[in-house]
């Protein structure tokens, strides 16, 4: 399990307003009534909440379609749905679209003014009208929790490859490209189905992953959560040769801070490896801001950052 201190993304207003667009994006329905579908009690649950808080729709206020698979038990299926939701009545049909053993639960309301703040909302979100911290990673989480994909990989399954945010056509996932990237998170969007004008956002490598995972994005669908965690800690003992100096490095600097010919000392390294490290642009020290220079009694000295306590927690 990733040791990184995770983000604080606080169940605000302005976050459930982002959940509630992402979400409504990806999994909803607002061309002739304000719906929205998903096989996950959990993200179900919370979208729900999400409209009491933003909105103050109460749960009573929605009405409730349930398809199951044909070999699905109904009474099972609805009283999974309305113990865990709290809703009265669901209207059930089966059918072969889906494979879901518990189904997929539709919730639907009638109202225009909010289903068109809605649409604004997402607009404006796309956009980059909406800038508020917490709104866009609270829409990033909700799309995700929609139709966000974990996908593992060739190898080593547990690893994931690659994770995608994938959407019909080439704007919404540019959109959310230049979204990720004013976090830290590196992407690029490529074409997924040729034929039906298909995009996604990739974003690839353990650090985007990590970052992912800690900034909270992953947080509204509990599996894609887990599945993230088990592969950041595979992930881990896969690279973690690679950072043996730059491990070594840290933990002298934790002990205090050093000069450079102090670190030369302290570390069985050729001092051109150090210099690499503590100098280069592509160096993760450097890049990932672990350590910092600063000059004292006129001598350039080199201190660990909060950043840098962070990755000696999440390597050990």
């Amino acid at each position: 399990m990733t040791g990184r201190v995770a983000f604080e993304l606080l169940h605000t207003y302005d976050t459930r307003y982002g959940e509630i667009l992402g979400f409504m994006l990806g999994d909803g329905c607002l061309k002739k009534q304000l719906s929205f579908s998903n096989a996950k009690m959990e993200c179900m649950k919370e979208i729900l909440k999400n409209f009491e808080t933003v909105f103050g729709i109460g749960i009573e206020k929605f009405s409730f379609y349930l398809q199951i698979p044909t070999n699905s038990s109904e009474k099972e299926c609805e009283k999974f749905w309305t113990k865990n939701l709290g809703i009265k009545n669901v209207r059930i049909s089966k059918g072969r679209k889906t494979m879901v053993k518990q189904g997929i639960l539709t919730a639907r309301i009638t109202n225009k003014e909010i289903e068109e703040e809605i649409k604004e909302g997402i607009k404006r979100v796309l956009q980059g009208k909406i800038n508020q911290q917490n709104t866009q990673l609270g829409f990033l989480r909700g799309f995700f929790a929609a139709e966000g994909a974990i996908i593992p990989g060739k190898v080593r399954k547990e690893v994931p490859n690659s994770v995608q945010f994938p959407q019909k056509g080439k704007e919404i996932p540019n959109s959310i490209s230049k979204m990720l990237k004013k976090f830290g998170i590196e992407n690029r969007v490529v074409i997924k189905e040729r034929k039906a004008d298909y995009y996604c956002v990739n974003i690839t490598g353990y650090e985007n992953f990590e970052k992912l995972y800690s900034l909270g994005i992953l947080d509204m669908h509990p599996d894609k959560k887990e599945k993230m965690r088990k592969g950041l800690s595979s992930y881990k003992k896969k690279i973690s040769r690679k950072y043996v100096t730059t491990l070594k490095l840290l933990r002298e600097l934790q002990k205090r801070p050093m000069t450079r010919n102090e670190i030369y000392d302290s570390l069985e390294s050729y001092p051109q490896k150090i210099n690499s490290l503590i100098y280069s642009q592509k160096s993760c020290l450097v890049k990932g801001r672990l350590i910092q220079k600063s000059e004292e009694n006129g001598s350039i000295i080199w201190k660990l950052t909060e950043n840098g306590e962070k990755f000696i927690r999440l390597h050990s």
